[in-house]
């Protein structure tokens, strides 16, 4: 991306340079054209470092989510600030997700807070709210550990980066 986004300060650690950069090379072993053409979600938002490093790289759509108001401007005034666009929703995860059925996503990112403790349900939610045929990889950064969380029988682990003590895992989302 290049430019430096507005951060508020409301305790929000947006993805760092190294994090963002291996994450995005990473997808283009999963992808054959990097993130060009997806479409993306990008849950637990904060400042949509995530989503807007995914318009970036060629994105088609980006949506992001986060239950937080100055998060919310935060990702509006990036979008802004950057000449980006991307469809900017005020909700608790849990409730947008319940709120949506057949969501027809690519790409998912889930970076919530290092100890919100609802992540599997989130998992369950979003593997009800895509639509059947959505062949949809899920990217989930959270604090690393030894375990791997357990998500269920449908979303099948691919692979895990660790960063410090910041850690990424990569899933398929299966029918």
């Amino acid at each position: 991306m290049g430019r430096r986004l507005y951060v508020p300060d409301i305790g929000v650690r947006p993805a760092t340079n190294l994090v963002r950069e291996a994450i995005f090379s990473t997808l283009n072993s999963f992808f054959e054209n990097g993130v060009q053409g997806l479409e993306v979600l990008d849950l637990f938002a904060g400042t949509g470092s995530l989503g807007l490093e995914a318009i970036s790289r060629g994105a088609v759509a980006v949506t992001f989510v986060d239950q937080s108001s100055e998060s919310v401007r935060s990702i509006r005034r990036n979008l802004e600030i950057l000449e980006y666009e991307g469809q900017v929703i005020r909700s608790d995860v849990l409730q947008f997700l319940r709120r949506n059925r057949c969501l027809q996503f690519n790409l998912v990112f889930i970076d919530p807070p290092y100890r919100y403790e609802k992540t599997a349900a989130v998992v369950g939610e979003l593997q009800r709210a895509l639509a059947r045929e959505a062949q949809t990889l899920l990217v989930h950064e959270r604090a690393y550990s030894r375990e791997l969380p357990d998500f269920g029988d449908k979303v099948l682990y691919l692979r895990r980066k660790k960063y410090g003590q910041t850690e990424i895992l990569y899933f398929n989302m299966q029918e």
